[in-house]
């Protein structure tokens, strides 16, 4: 594995576009947390908007901000790992020089986990960090109050990555596969779950789309005091930690096999 580890280091260490994707995710992780203390006044029934900077809350904002930076910068990095590899035919060269297609496959999952692992130590530190600053006071019970919030946002970082890949896989093309990834997460699937909403009077079985199972690992704070606010919809908008925990496990090994499938069937 430490081989593996170190070839996908020498092709990438010195990538311009991968260095800059990392680097705006370490810059534009914590810049979120400016952004955060714009949002106005919340409505009375809701939690005053500084507490969303202090222990326990500082996991759920800080881990939907990561949910976006995650999904945009590192998702695409995870594109570009594949896709210049078909293009620049080192893909090829690679298994010419004796790598096999399990190895080359296995390569790109970790690459995938170690992003994963770093998007996490990282949220984890900067949580701590800002739960320091800003909380009255501190005790690590209250700190690690997080209901697995580093285990979550581990696996939602996974699960992005990992469809990430899978379309990086099915296209082939950096352009086009960046294009459906951004567009699916972004507009498709939520255009599809409401057309449900509208359509169907009990559209529950919307929460369990892919993308919104691993969104719903980290959603906004405020969503889980939507029961305070009229609404039409007639069964909880979002899914419990455990659901979404189970539902992103089975859809990230789903899209795995499928990206195996992909990779080991098409010519390289």
């Amino acid at each position: 594995m430490l081989r593996l580890i170190k070839l996908e280091w020498s092709k990438f260490r010195k990538n311009t576009v991968i260095q800059l994707l990392i680097l705006f995710f370490f810059l534009f992780f914590p810049a979120c947390l400016y952004f955060g203390s714009l949002i106005p006044d919340l409505p009375s029934f809701l939690p005053n908007k500084d507490s969303f900077f202090q222990f326990p809350s500082i996991w759920e904002y800080l881990g939907y901000a990561g949910n976006w930076i995650v999904f945009f910068f590192l998702g695409v990095a995870m594109i570009y790992f594949v896709t210049i590899e078909v293009s620049n035919k080192t893909m090829r060269q690679s298994i010419i020089n004796g790598l096999t297609r399990n190895e080359f496959f296995i390569s790109k999952i970790i690459s995938l986990t170690i992003l994963s692992v770093v998007a996490t130590i990282y949220y984890g530190m900067l949580g701590l960090l800002i739960g320091l600053l800003k909380s009255e006071s501190f005790s690590l019970a209250l700190a690690f109050d997080n209901d697995w919030a580093l285990s979550r946002f581990f696996l939602m970082s996974f699960a992005y990555l990992n469809f990430a890949l899978f379309l990086a896989y099915l296209f082939r093309k950096s352009g086009i596969a960046v294009f459906f990834y951004l567009s699916y997460v972004i507009i498709i699937e939520p255009l599809i779950r409401l057309y449900f909403v509208e359509q169907i009077e009990k559209a529950a079985f919307t929460r369990y789309f892919p993308m919104n199972a691993a969104e719903d690992l980290m959603p906004l704070p405020v969503l889980r005091y939507a029961s305070a606010v009229p609404t039409n919809i007639d069964f909880a908008f979002l899914l419990e930690y455990k659901e979404a925990a189970l539902l992103t496990i089975a859809y990230t090994l789903i899209f795995l096999c499928l990206s195996y499938f992909l990779f080991i069937k098409r010519d390289i």
